[in-house]
C-alpha cells in the first residue's frame, strides 16, 4: 500500500511506503528545495535538446561521430561524441589511455606501397590523410632528427588497410599489362568480337587492340578489363543474326590462328607465367569447353549456336548419358535427324 501526499504550496507530490513515513517526509519538505530541483531537472534536459550535431568539415580527416575527434576537432556534441569523449577521459585518469602506437610498421607499409609504384600522393588521398604527413611517416629521419616515431592508431590502422593491388594505384599510372591482355585475348577466343569488346568499354577498336599488344597499361585500363572479364568470361556473344554469328566466328578463328587461349585455359590469368597446356585435341579444334558445358545442361544453347567441333561434344555427351535421339533434338533446338547423322558421324546408334 502506498501514500501520496502532495504540497498545497508547490504541488510537490511524493508517494511512500506507509502514512508514519508520509507524515516524517513531509515534515522535512521544502518548497524552495523542491521548486530547485525541478528547476534544475528542466534545464539539463533543455541543455540535451540543444546540443548541436555537427559534422566534419575537414577535407581528408573525415572524423566520424561517436569519437572523441569529433567531439574536439568538429566542436560536435551530440550524445554519442559526449560519450565517447568521457570515456576517452576517464581512460586518461585511470592510465589506460594509449593515444599513439608504434611508427615502424607503418612505415614499413608505405615504402612498400611505393615500390610496388603507389605514390604519396595517391597513399594519402586513400587513407584520408594530409600528403604531408604521409611524407613524414615515410622518411627515416635527416640528420639529428629521428623521424616519426609514434602514430595515432586510427592513422595506422587507415594506412595498413590499403593493399598492394591494381586498384589502389592512381588511375593514369602505368601497370603490366599481361593480365590485361590476357582477358581481352580470352575473351576473343571464345567469340566476343574487339569492336564489341571495345564498344562495351566505351572505347575505340584501334585503342582496345593497342592495350592487347602493350607491355604496359594504365590503372583505370586494367580495372575496367577486370570488371568487363568477370562480367563475359563465361557469356556467349550475340548469335541473333547472321552477321553476328559471322563475328564471333571470326573472332574465334582470329584467336585460334594465333594460339589465344579461352578463359578456362588458364589457372590463374594474372600470375601463370606460361600458358598451361591444353588436355584434348578438340580444344585445338576450337571447342569451347563453356559453351559445351551450357548445351550439355540445357542452358538455352541452342544446336547452330556451337561450331562442328562442339555439336558432336555435345551430341556425344547427350548420348553417353542415355538420352534419345528425341530428347538431344528437343534440348538442343534442332532436328532428330541432324541428331542422328551427327551420333553416326562418331559411330553412335
Amino acid at each position: 500500500m502506498r501514500v501520496s501526499r502532495a504540497c498545497r504550496s508547490c504541488g510537490d507530490t511524493a508517494d511512500d511506503a506507509s502514512v508514519p513515513l508520509a507524515d516524517v517526509h513531509r515534515s522535512r519538505h521544502s518548497c524552495a528545495k523542491s521548486r530547485r530541483g525541478r528547476e534544475q531537472a528542466a534545464r539539463g534536459a533543455e541543455r540535451l535538446q540543444a546540443r548541436a550535431t555537427r559534422e566534419c568539415s575537414h577535407l581528408q580527416a573525415r572524423h566520424r561521430h561517436g569519437t572523441r575527434a569529433a567531439y574536439v576537432k568538429d566542436r560536435c556534441r551530440c550524445t554519442d561524441c559526449t560519450a565517447a569523449n568521457t570515456a576517452a577521459s576517464r581512460e586518461r585518469i585511470y592510465g589506460r589511455w594509449q593515444p599513439y602506437v608504434d611508427a615502424g610498421p607503418v612505415r614499413q607499409h608505405i615504402a612498400a606501397l611505393r615500390a610496388a609504384g603507389i605514390g604519396v600522393e595517391r597513399i594519402a588521398q586513400l587513407a584520408g590523410i594530409s600528403v604531408s604527413h604521409i611524407r613524414a611517416l615515410a622518411q627515416h629521419g635527416r640528420g639529428d632528427s629521428p623521424g616519426t616515431q609514434k602514430v595515432r592508431p586510427s592513422t595506422a590502422t587507415r594506412v595498413l588497410s590499403i593493399g598492394i593491388d591494381d586498384l589502389n594505384r592512381a588511375p593514369h599510372s602505368r601497370v603490366d599489362a599481361t593480365g590485361t591482355r590476357r582477358r581481352l585475348q580470352a575473351l576473343v577466343a571464345i567469340g566476343w568480337p574487339t569492336e564489341l569488346l571495345a564498344a562495351q568499354l566505351g572505347r575505340r577498336p584501334t585503342s582496345l587492340r593497342r592495350s592487347m599488344t602493350s607491355q604496359s597499361v594504365t590503372a583505370r585500363t586494367a580495372h575496367e578489363v577486370a570488371t568487363l572479364y568477370e562480367r563475359l568470361w563465361n557469356s556467349r556473344p550475340p548469335r541473333m543474326t547472321g552477321e553476328q554469328c559471322a563475328a564471333a566466328d571470326a573472332a574465334r578463328a582470329h584467336a585460334a590462328a594465333r594460339g589465344w587461349l579461352p578463359p578456362l585455359a588458364w589457372d590463374d590469368i594474372d600470375t601463370d607465367t606460361l600458358p598451361p597446356a591444353i588436355a584434348g585435341a578438340s580444344q585445338r579444334n576450337d571447342l569451347d569447353e563453356i559453351a559445351v558445358e551450357r548445351a550439355f545442361a540445357g542452358d538455352h544453347i541452342t544446336y547452330h549456336d556451337l561450331t562442328t567441333v562442339e555439336q558432336q561434344e555435345v551430341v556425344r555427351r547427350l548420348t553417353a548419358r542415355g538420352s534419345s535421339i528425341r530428347d538431344i533434338a528437343a534440348q538442343l533446338g534442332t532436328t532428330k535427324r541432324t541428331v542422328s547423322r551427327r551420333r553416326a558421324s562418331f559411330g553412335a546408334a
